[in-house]
Parts: C-alpha cells; structure tokens; sequence
C-alpha cells in the first residue's frame, strides 16, 4: 500500500479496508490482519494501526474480541450504511471538484448524462 502524504495513514489504512470490503475482498464476518501484523506489512507505526482500529470499531465497521482477533462487521445493515456513506462522499467531492471548472449545476448534470449516455460532448 502507498500513502500518500495528504490524507493521515490511519484514515487511509481505513479507506482501504472499506474498499476491500466493497469490492468483495473481505466478506462480512472475515478475520482481519492483527494491528501487530498490519503494522509490520505496512511498515507503519503501530500506534497508526491501533487508531485505525479504533476508529473502525467504533463505526461499527469491525469488532474485537480479546484473543480472538479483529473481524469485518456481520451486520449487513451497517455495511450498507457505510458504502452509501462512501458513495454519497465520492459523488459530492466529484461535483465539487466539477464545480471549479466553472460550470453551472445545470451544465454539469447535462455533460454527466451526456457522458452516461455515451455521447460525445466538447463543450
């Protein structure tokens, strides 16, 4: 995994896992990497590991149970939660990065469904 230097290591370690989950990567209910294990594959801090941790299980996103190791959420309820989360999250920071093109809300929704509908636009 590559960090980029914007965003803190913790937040992308989440993002990550987020992804994987997403992407059918990690199922509901899988067993993930120990904070110790992660730490040493990333080559990261373990302390960045403990906070990513942290903060997963208090989305609800894992659960920890002492000696048994880290696991992806069971609840699919909470999964879906957290895609349209990330989902409505990317939608709004693309409509904001078109916004600085200058373009009126009208015009860009036009140019996506132009797009989405497998036209060509060059204006």
């Amino acid at each position: 995994m590559e960090f980029n230097k914007i965003e803190p290591i913790y937040s992308q370690i989440i993002n990550d896992i987020k992804i994987k989950l997403f992407n059918g990567t990690y199922k509901l209910g899988q067993e993930i990497p120990s904070r110790r294990e992660l730490a040493k594959t990333l080559g990261v801090n373990p302390n960045t590991i403990q906070r990513a941790y942290r903060e997963m299980e208090e989305m609800n996103l894992i659960v920890t149970s002492r000696g048994q190791g880290s696991f992806i959420t069971s609840d699919e309820v909470i999964l879906e939660s957290l895609r349209k989360e990330a989902f409505n999250a990317a939608v709004s920071e693309s409509i904001e990065s078109l916004r600085s093109f200058g373009r009126s809300d009208e015009e860009i929704l036009a140019i996506i469904k132009s797009i989405w509908r497998g036209e060509s636009r060059n204006d």
